[in-house]
């Protein structure tokens, strides 16, 4: 049978000591199939900590790159450079985008690239069944999920782990939206076929993420949809005028009003016309 050509796609901000960790759990767990060739190209997010890879402790894991960023962009800009570089080969293969510190579980790996392969034209992704987190942060979760669907009528319910064939790369960067968010580029240009995981605990230390961070984050992912929510709100407002209480519907309406503008502020804010205008974020390419 043919060799299977399949690249892991990794944004890294300083966090080394969970990469390696990672990296040795893909490599225990693809070990076993000989006729997967995998790679890993690591996006680092201009770290403050040097470059750290011990590849030496990896058995199957033989090709690693890294692509060193000229300024700190943040994991969704990152995953977007990646995809970019990645879009400019000619050769057929399967790329799986994960995070670095160990949320996402590498025994899910194999299964989302053995439906990635069965079916060529989706984008596999892998749901949460569970978040191994704080009652504040999965709350929050629950009500971005709910206020995505309400506007956008999207339930976008994973994250950036996902596996597909890298003809999807076309309509991944069609447009813009994979500047703002991974999750919601792939629901706006993609067919997806979904999987299920628990989102597991970090490897090592808490999230440096802020909670304004995680709000923004939300933002961007629903700023994709900007002109379906915009005529959604419109809809919405006109029936709370016409059948709540006056002294209610205008609170609501100019809460409606209020997402819409944060919505554009944000969309402004990330704006990016030209997403295949990528490589001059990039200042080196490095194979460990």
């Amino acid at each position: 049978m043919k060799e299977i050509k399949h690249i892991i796609l990794i944004p890294v901000y300083n966090d080394w000591k969970s990469l390696n960790k990672l990296l040795g759990d893909i490599d225990m767990t693809l070990a076993k199939n000989h006729l997967l060739q995998t790679e890993v190209l690591i996006i680092n997010d201009f770290s403050s900590l040097s470059v750290d890879i011990k590849k030496k402790d990896l058995k199957f894991l033989k090709k690693i790159n890294v692509i060193n960023l000229n300024k700190n962009l943040g994991s969704q800009k990152s995953i977007a450079i990646g995809l970019n570089y990645l879009s400019e080969r000619s050769e057929n293969f399967y790329i799986t985008v994960m995070d670095g510190d160990g949320e996402d579980n590498p025994y899910e790996i194999e299964k989302m690239l053995k439906k990635s392969i069965e079916h060529q034209d989706y984008v596999i992704t892998s749901n949460r069944k569970k978040r191994e987190e704080s009652l504040l942060i999965v709350m929050f979760y629950k009500i971005h999920l709910f206020i995505s669907f309400l506007f956008s009528f999207n339930w976008i319910s994973f994250g950036n782990f996902t596996t597909f064939n890298s003809k999807n790369l076309t309509q991944i960067l069609s447009n813009n939206s994979s500047w703002y968010a991974h999750s919601s580029s792939i629901i706006k240009n993609c067919k997806i076929k979904k999987t299920f995981a628990r989102r597991e605990k970090r490897y090592f230390d808490k999230s440096k993420l802020g909670f304004m961070s995680l709000i923004e984050h939300s933002l961007r992912i629903n700023s994709v949809f900007l002109k379906k929510i915009f005529i959604t709100s419109i809809v919405y407002s006109i029936v709370i005028f016409l059948f709540l209480p006056s002294s209610l519907n205008i609170f609501i309406i100019v809460l409606i009003l209020t997402y819409n503008v944060i919505l554009l502020l944000i969309k402004k804010k990330h704006f990016k016309k030209n997403i295949r205008d990528l490589n001059k974020f990039i200042s080196k390419i490095k194979s460990v």
